[in-house]
């Protein structure tokens, strides 16, 4: 082999060596790019329904304080993903979500909690304390203000967030494209429904709230609500079970019929009415 030769040789396998190390000791690239921020590919919502989110993420609140989302969600939580500064769809949402809770029997604070997440990294926590304060103003039954959380965060965060719920969103300009949403999730943060659109019914707010706590005792009212009305995954809506109420009438009525007809048999024969012959019958006797 020539010393030439020998010299490329050496010199190649000193760059698969170099890339060898770059491959092991730096970070892949992709990694940090599975989550995309605004994704611009696709708008709308990806329903994830039985899924967790990230319960360390961290976020900044109102107040300036840095917090773990997973500290927040201790019980039922109901989690609107907005900007701030958008008056077309996000503002009419929460003007929605808090008009709407005031309308049924389930308790901010004791049966649920509420956090809104803003999706614009650029948003400050001075501006979520001016959105909070707003919102809780116009109530005519504000909840208890630690019951309504409001967070800013950063790009990482947001993404994995909006992400691991299935919010999509494009970013343009100064502005974004979304889609308008109230997500429901249980206390160990695990997706149960999603309610979509600016206009919510209370009985729908209240069974997501309900399904959201499953496994937590309910009262009377509540199950037979809970027994009327199913979730419509199509519709996003919870729709009165017509077949079900009618099966669960028949299934009373036939009961009923029953219990009539064997204690109609169990019934003992009247006596004979009394008359004159039989008394006579019995005197001689």
């Amino acid at each position: 082999m020539s010393l030439a030769t020998h010299r490329r040789t050496g010199r190649t396998a000193q760059l698969l060596l170099a890339a060898l190390i770059a491959c092991v000791l730096l970070p892949a690239p992709l990694a940090r790019a599975e989550v995309e921020y605004a994704n611009a590919d696709r708008i709308g919502i990806d329903e994830k329904l039985g899924e967790t989110i990230p319960l360390d993420l961290t976020f900044t609140d109102e107040e300036g304080n840095p917090v773990v989302l997973g500290n927040l969600i201790e019980r039922p939580t109901i989690l609107l993903l907005v900007y701030l500064r958008c008056p077309s769809i996000c503002s009419p949402l929460m003007n929605e979500v808090a008009d709407t809770i005031q309308q049924v029997d389930v308790v901010a604070g004791a049966d649920y909690d509420l956090v809104t997440v803003s999706f614009d990294y650029r948003e400050t926590p001075d501006l979520a304390l001016t959105g909070k304060t707003n919102l809780l103003a116009r109530m005519d039954r504000p909840v208890p203000p630690d019951t309504w959380h409001f967070l800013t965060g950063d790009k990482e965060n947001i993404a994995r967030l909006t992400d691991a719920v299935g919010f999509r969103f494009r970013m343009e300009k100064e502005d974004f494209v979304h889609a308008a949403t109230v997500i429901f999730l249980s206390k160990e943060g695990k997706i149960v429904r999603y309610l979509s659109g600016l206009t919510l019914l209370p009985m729908d707010v209240k069974m997501a709230v309900l399904d959201a706590a499953e496994g937590k005792p309910r009262t009377l009212i509540q199950r037979i609500q809970k027994l009327c009305y199913a979730y419509d995954p199509e519709g996003k809506t919870y729709v009165f079970q017509v077949n079900r109420i009618v099966l669960v009438v028949t299934l009373l009525f036939t009961g009923i019929f029953l219990a009539w007809l064997l204690l109609r048999r169990r019934k003992p024969a009247p006596p004979p009415p009394v008359t004159p012959e039989t008394t006579l019958q019995g005197a001689a006797r």
